[in-house]
């Protein structure tokens, strides 16, 4: 799938993820991730970016994230992966070429799908068949915003304002699968970088960013 210019639209909900290249692991013991959760602290904190959720796995990762600049977003994500590339390659002695395949892949997200792709990252552990409960998996969002723990090990942006009520058992919602369709839809914008949402959506991103983001429609060209 072709992937258009990255499309940043500041106060808006993002995904984000990017794998190890060739799909090999980032990541090799607690330590690794340790840092590499450090190096995200620093450069969200450092260039706004809010973090809504996250997942890290042995050779990928998963955010989502709303820029407050231009900028947050691929200034987080291009310092923290660089560096974290520089310590991964002294650590092992990797000279394999680049340690992250490409640049990150995002896509921006309508708020009626903000909650479905928070999950969609916090079951990362649950689909890998590592853990039967996402809460469990101590390197993601998931027991923080379950409220199984007080203390994330990044700071994180709280889902209440974003549930539909204080009634919403985030917990009960967490537990339940994915949506296929929805799962599908996801990687699909994500890989392309076009927004994930409801028609008028697209339409107020497109507006706010002055450029077409919507895919046109197959078919015979115009004689």
């Amino acid at each position: 799938m072709p992937r258009i210019a990255r499309a940043i639209a500041t106060g808006y909900p993002h995904h984000v993820t990017q794998r190890g290249n060739y799909r090999q692991d980032v990541f090799l013991d607690d330590a690794d991730r340790t840092l590499y959760l450090s190096f995200i602290q620093e450069y969200s904190q450092k260039n706004k970016l809010a973090v809504l959720a996250y997942c890290i796995m042995s050779n990928h990762v998963h955010f989502i994230v709303i820029p407050e600049e231009d900028t947050s977003l691929s200034n987080t994500f291009k310092l923290a992966h660089m560096r974290y590339a520089k310590h991964f390659n002294q650590k092992t002695g990797y000279g394999g070429g680049h340690l992250w395949q490409g640049r990150f892949y995002s896509c921006v997200l309508g708020q009626n799908h903000l909650l479905a792709a928070v999950r969609y990252v916090e079951r990362n552990p649950v689909r890998a068949k590592l853990t039967d409960k996402p809460w469990l998996w101590r390197w993601s969002s998931c027991a923080y915003n379950c409220g199984e723990v007080s203390e994330s090990l990044i700071t994180l942006t709280g889902l209440s304002g974003y549930l539909a009520g204080s009634a919403f058992d985030w917990q009960a919602y967490v537990d339940s699968a994915d949506y296929e369709l929805f799962t599908n839809g996801l990687k699909r914008s994500t890989m392309t970088g076009r927004p994930m949402g409801a028609p008028d959506f697209v339409a107020d991103v497109e507006k706010k960013l002055d450029r077409r983001l919507h895919a046109l429609k197959r078919g015979r060209p115009l004689k």
